[in-house]
């Protein structure tokens, strides 16, 4: 195995470990939440997190809203699918899975190239693509965990009669639903940590969230699970 693959190995490990679907680890006082720097600031100092989620970025030529150099967007909340995301579409996209998903007969192995440059196949995607795919994830303004609304538990999350819950249109125009569930502490129902997630009406799934709040200067960054596949928002 050569030393780019090495890399990479070690980059599922760090995506693996990191990504804490309790979400509860920032109210521990282990980590703090706030960065002194723009989003994108923030993003690329973390490479074994968001290394691709950059290149996407890039490749959307998004960089001033992620820096807060857009004045109609002077803060944002970004939903961000982790570098993980975008690796497995990339792959995917690349050995025919993503087009062909039930096809196997057109699916084909990664090259070599591929699998140690997989930064390369994002710089190769559609930046008209790349910006719509970006843009699906950010909705304008700030917009915290402590302003979230529980669900309503007496309704499915994308019931009619469904009253909890905060709803957004992203800046690309598809809409989801925010809220807040309580979890439970040992055996005592909803004593927990609240925890925070996403219903995607676009798609009508649910998105896999990992760590929310986390505070560079222009908004606020909800990371999401690397179970999360991207588009499915």
């Amino acid at each position: 195995m050569n030393m780019k693959n090495i890399g990479l190995l070690l980059l599922f490990v760090s995506l693996l470990c990191s990504c804490d679907t309790k979400q509860d680890w920032y109210d521990s006082g282990i980590c703090s939440p706030y960065h002194d720097c723009s989003i994108m600031e923030y993003l690329r100092g973390d490479t074994a997190n968001w290394k691709l989620t950059v290149e996407l970025i890039e490749r959307a030529e998004l960089t001033d809203l992620f820096e807060g150099n857009d004045p109609n967007y002077k803060e944002i909340t970004f939903f961000a699918p982790p570098s993980f995301t975008v690796l497995r579409y990339v792959w995917d996209k690349a050995t025919g899975k993503e087009d062909y998903p039930n096809d196997q007969s057109k699916w084909r192995p990664l090259t070599e190239e591929e699998g140690a440059y997989p930064e390369r196949l994002v710089r190769a995607l559609d930046k008209n693509w790349c910006r719509e795919m970006i843009l699906r994830h950010v909705v304008k303004g700030k917009h915290l965990k402590e302003e979230i609304g529980f669900r309503n538990m007496d309704y499915e999350i994308d019931a009619p009669a469904q009253n909890g819950g905060t709803d957004f249109t992203c800046v690309s125009g598809n809409k989801i639903r925010v809220y807040l569930e309580k979890s439970d502490y040992g055996s005592v129902p909803d004593a927990g940590a609240a925890t925070m997630s996403v219903y995607s009406f676009t798609v009508m799934k649910q998105v896999p969230m990992s760590s929310p709040d986390i505070q560079p200067l222009n908004g606020v960054v909800h990371a999401l699970n690397y179970n999360y596949l991207l588009g499915e928002i």
